[in-house]
């Protein structure tokens, strides 16, 4: 899997911590889905523009907070896309602005 992870850690509890990153995704137009025996959030299709991922993970008052892109359509999409690198420069940045708002609200 090619992903970019953050980890950090959170002094607030969980569930408060849970919910304002859901919140933030919510309004950045994620939506969650299941992806291959995972929940994860995700937005777009991948019609005009690479699909953006982004998936939470609490442990420990630790938030790892994964994001890739995968270019193609729907199922067909290809490989994961870590947020490195040129290629999808525009949804790979999309996908950081996101995750970068979801760490100053919780750290």
């Amino acid at each position: 899997m090619a992903r970019t992870t953050i980890t950090i850690p959170f002094t607030q509890e969980q569930t408060t911590a849970d919910q304002t990153a859901r919140r933030i995704l919510a309004i950045d137009g994620y939506h969650e889905i299941d992806y291959n025996g995972e929940k994860v959030w995700k937005k777009g299709t991948g019609l005009m523009t690479a699909m953006h991922y982004i998936k939470l993970e609490f442990q420990d008052n630790q938030l790892a907070i994964s994001g890739w892109i995968q270019v193609g359509i729907g199922s067909v999409g290809g490989k994961e896309r870590d947020l490195s690198g040129f290629t999808g420069a525009i949804p790979k940045q999309s996908v950081r602005s996101t995750m970068n708002k979801i760490l100053a609200a919780i750290s």
